[in-house]
C-alpha cells in the first residue's frame, strides 16, 4: 500500500468529509456515571493482559485480583492493579481460587490461547462473566463450550476484538453500508512484519513443567508451538477476518491457503508466512497475508467497491479514495478523533498499537482507544444491560474462519466451510 504522503491526506480528508456528510451515528460512550464499577480479577497479565490492565479504567471496572503462574508477569500485574485499581489488590497462581472469591464478578482471560476454553468455561460456572482475549479458543469445540456454558450461567461473554468499539472502524462501517464506495466484491488485509516473533526467555529459576510447559522457552514463547497456539492467523488474522465478517454480515464459505517455515528455521511449529484466499457468499473474496520478512506495508484492511475504496491502516488512520478521482475533498478541517487521552501501552504493544502512524502524520486517534471502550462496553453490558458488540456467536464466526485456513495450509488443498460449524441457535 506504499503512496505518497499527498495521496494519504488526500484520502483521510475524503473520509472525514464522507464522515460529516452521514446522518450522525450513536456515540460510543459507556458513562460510569450511577454505575458501580465492576469488581474483577485477570487471569495472565503478560504483555497482552497488562495492555487491558492499563486500558481498563477503575470508573468501570476495579481489578482487585491478578492470576499468573510465572513471577515476573504476577509482579508487574499486581503493581499495576495496587497502583491504579485497588491498593490491596491480591496476588494467585492458581485461577481457581480467584474464581472462589464471592465478591469478584467477572475476569479478563488474556491467558495462551490453549486455555482460553478451560479457563472461561470454569470461570462461568463459577457465576462470573467473562471477557476473554481473541482469539476465542483453540478449537471450534473449545468455542461451542464457551458459548453453551455462559448460556446455561446466564453470564455476559466477551470476546477482544477491540475493533468492534473502534470509533473510526464503525464510521468506515456506517459508509460502507451507506453505499459510499458501492458494492463491495474484493477486500485485501495484511499484517506484515520484519522480526521472529521471539520473547526473550530470561535466566531465571522457575520450572514450568507442572503446568504443561516442559521449560521456559515453550511458556515465553508459547505462539510459536503448536500445542498452545494456532499462530499468526490467531494471533494478528482473527482480528482482520472479524472485521470482514461485521462489516460485510456474512461468514467465510471456503477457504485456500498457503504457507510455511520459510525463514525462521529455529524448532518454531508455527508458520512464519501465510497467505489465504477466502470466498464469502454473493460473490465477496477476501485475500490475506501475514509474514515475518517484510514491515513496509505493516497492517491494513483494504475495501474495494464499484464506487470507492477504503482503507483502515494501523486501527488508527482512515482512507477513502473515489474511483476516477470525483468528489475528493480539498480541505481538512477536523483537528481530533480521539474523544479523549489514553493510558500508555505495555512495551509488547506500543510499537503496533500507539507507535507513529507510517506516513508520520497523526490523525488524533489511537489504536488504544478500542481497548478502553470494549472494557468499559463490557462492564456497561454487565451493568446496564447495554449490547455487547462482541459476544461469543461474532468471537466463534471469526475463530472458525482461522481454524479452517490453519487447516488449509497444513493439508494443502481449499476447504469448504459448512454452515454448521457456525454457532446457530
Amino acid at each position: 500500500m506504499a503512496m505518497t504522503e499527498e495521496k494519504r491526506k488526500l484520502g483521510r480528508r475524503n473520509f472525514i468529509k464522507a464522515v460529516a456528510a452521514m446522518p450522525a451515528a450513536g456515540a460510543l460512550v459507556w458513562k460510569a456515571s450511577g454505575m458501580t464499577p465492576v469488581r474483577a480479577g485477570i487471569i495472565g497479565p503478560g504483555g497482552q493482559g497488562r495492555v487491558l490492565m492499563e486500558n481498563s479504567p477503575p470508573s468501570h471496572i476495579r481489578l482487585v485480583a491478578v492470576c499468573d503462574i510465572f513471577p515476573q508477569n504476577l509482579e508487574k500485574g499486581l503493581e499495576i492493579a495496587r497502583k491504579v485499581h485497588h491498593p490491596r489488590a491480591e496476588a494467585y497462581t492458581d485461577y481457581r481460587k480467584l474464581l472462589e472469591r464471592r465478591d469478584i464478578e467477572a475476569v479478563l482471560i488474556a491467558a495462551p490461547l490453549w486455555l482460553h476454553d478451560s479457563m472461561a468455561v470454569d470461570a462461568l460456572q463459577a457465576g462470573k462473566h467473562v471477557f476473554c482475549e481473541k482469539t476465542m479458543a483453540h478449537s471450534i469445540e473449545g468455542c461451542r463450550r464457551m458459548i453453551e456454558a455462559a448460556q446455561s450461567a446466564r453470564r455476559n461473554l466477551q470476546i477482544g476484538h477491540q475493533r468492534s468499539y473502534s470509533p473510526l472502524y464503525r464510521q468506515a462501517k456506517q459508509l460502507i453500508d451507506g453505499g459510499v464506495i458501492g458494492d463491495v466484491y474484493h477486500v485485501r488485509a495484511l499484517w506484515h512484519r520484519n522480526g521472529d516473533w521471539r520473547r526473550r526467555v530470561p535466566d531465571v529459576d522457575f520450572d514450568p513443567s507442572p503446568w504443561g510447559y516442559p521449560d521456559l522457552e515453550h511458556l515465553k514463547n508459547w505462539r510459536l508451538y503448536n500445542k498452545y497456539s494456532q499462530g499468526l492467523m490467531a494471533e494478528l488474522g482473527s482480528h482482520q477476518l472479524q472485521v470482514v465478517n461485521w462489516f460485510s454480515g456474512r461468514v467465510p464459505k471456503s477457504v485456500f491457503g498457503s504457507g510455511g517455515i520459510y525463514r525462521y528455521k529455529d524448532s518454531r511449529e508455527v508458520e512464519d508466512h501465510v497467505y489465504l484466499i477466502y470466498e464469502y457468499p454473493d460473490s465477496l473474496t477476501v485475500t490475506y497475508s501475514s509474514i515475518q520478512s517484510n514491515a513496509l506495508d505493516h497492517y491494513y484492511e483494504e475495501f474495494m467497491g464499484t464506487e470507492g475504496t477504503i482503507i483502515l491502516s494501523s486501527e488508527k488512520e482512515a482512507m477513502l479514495f473515489y474511483e476516477g478521482g470525483a468528489k475528493e475533498a480539498t480541505e481538512l478541517k477536523v483537528e481530533s478523533a480521539a474523544g479523549g487521552p489514553v493510558m500508555q501501552a505495555s512495551e509488547s504493544r506500543a510499537r503496533d498499537a500507539a507507535g507513529s502512524n507510517i506516513s508520520g502524520a497523526s490523525t488524533g486517534f489511537s489504536a488504544l482507544r478500542g481497548y478502553q471502550n470494549e472494557i468499559e462496553g463490557f462492564c456497561a453490558t454487565i451493568r446496564n444491560g447495554k449490547p455487547n458488540l462482541c459476544d461469543g456467536p461474532n468471537g466463534m464466526a471469526a475463530a472458525v474462519a482461522i481454524l479452517k485456513g490453519n487447516e488449509s495450509i497444513a493439508k494443502g488443498e481449499k476447504l469448504e466451510i459448512p454452515p454448521q460449524l457456525y454457532y446457530t441457535t
